[in-house]
């Protein structure tokens, strides 16, 4: 009676242990055909949106608003983006509106400049002026009050990037600075108001190959207006 009581318990074990296989088995199934639905209707959106020439055209943008809507991550997941964008600025309370995703990053707009977000982790790829597509689209407000010449610039650029280390993921203080020169809105022989110091950091490796890049754009009044994390292209290129 014991031997046979033991034998029910095994089988009673090995069948649960197939039902539970089982189980994960068609969960997974269904998880990756729920994938493969997903992909198939983003290509499909994308190849219908590249036969529509007029991108102003209420087809495209339906089209465009589905394709979205599959593309990106959901409203509540882009929060932390936002946050990053509103860090950025110093402006806790401004609006940033989603512009879709495209490759694998996402799009946004904010007091008129554009954000490049890398969804992974909400770091700041890329920013700068925003492209204004209609007359009520926000111009962006820049500071060339008379403040820093290009070596004090930097130094401004430098501890931003240091104090945002979190939002913009790169660290220049392990970097090599370039100062690649200075562009005002001058007529190139009096000095002019709109003033605005190029810089880049990089770091090489034994071969001199750049391996990391960071390139900045900010006016004498200590305003980033660009700010472009060429690493992820280099990385991209294989360069």
């Amino acid at each position: 009676m014991k031997a046979k009581q033991i034998l029910l318990g095994v089988v009673i074990i090995i069948a649960l242990g197939i039902f539970v296989y089982n189980s994960q088995a068609n969960k997974a199934g269904s998880v990756v055909a729920a994938e493969d639905t997903k992909a198939q209707q983003i290509a499909e959106l994308q190849a219908k949106m590249d036969s529509i020439k007029n991108q102003e055209s209420p087809e495209f943008k339906a089209v465009k608003a589905q394709f979205c809507e599959l593309r990106s991550r959901s409203a509540a997941e882009r929060e932390q983006a936002v946050a990053s964008i509103r860090e950025f600025l110093g402006m806790p309370n401004v609006e940033a509106t989603f512009d879709c995703g495209r490759g694998t990053f996402e799009y946004y707009n904010a007091a008129g400049w554009s954000f490049i977000i890398n969804p992974a982790d909400n770091t700041i790829v890329e920013m700068g002026q925003g492209q204004r597509k209609n007359a009520n689209d926000p111009e962006p407000i820049y500071d060339y009050t008379s403040r820093y010449n290009a070596e004090e610039a930097a130094t401004v650029a430098e501890k931003f990037i240091a104090d945002h280390k979190a939002i913009l993921g790169v660290d220049v203080s392990k970097m090599t600075r370039q100062y690649e020169g200075t562009k005002d809105g001058g007529d190139g022989i009096t000095p002019g108001e709109k003033v605005n110091y190029f810089f880049t950091w990089r770091t090489q490796d034994a071969n001199g190959k750049t391996t990391e890049l960071v390139a900045v754009t900010i006016t004498r009044g200590g305003q980033i207006v660009v700010f472009d994390n060429d690493t992820y292209d280099l990385k991209k290129n294989g360069n």
